[in-house]
């Protein structure tokens, strides 16, 4: 999800075997809290708000479908390690870490280069 929000966004599915069959899920509630509580806790910042999980019926079989898009304060990264190449990730046909120079590009795309303009809340 992280890889996704930090590039031009993308689906996932879960349920789906690696040859492209579908293998269906079950318990879908608890399918369903994990991944909220991933976008929630294990994701800096919150990407709860560029996803929609939905399931669908795949040749009978329920499956979950994330749908992430591109998130707009990137860089995102797994909480707990900070933003740092092994927990930034990017999508480059599979979802590799990003460089140093690909983090810093994307903090000065989301605005990260201009808090001297910035407005301050505590005037």
């Amino acid at each position: 999800m992280i890889a996704f929000a930090n590039s031009g966004g993308g689906r996932i599915l879960v349920g789906i075997h690696d040859d492209g069959s579908a293998a269906g899920v079950t318990r879908r509630a608890a399918l369903i809290s994990r991944a909220v509580n991933s976008l929630q806790d294990g994701s800096g910042p919150d990407l709860t708000r560029f996803t929609d999980l939905a399931f669908e019926m795949m040749v009978g079989k329920s499956v979950l479908v994330i749908q992430v898009q591109r998130g707009t304060a990137m860089p995102y990264y797994l909480v707990g390690k900070g933003i740092r190449p092994e927990s930034v990730f990017v999508r480059q046909g599979s979802t590799v870490s990003a460089s140093r120079a690909v983090i810093l590009k994307m903090i000065k795309e989301t605005g990260g280069d201009q808090y001297e303009n910035a407005r301050s809340l505590n005037c």
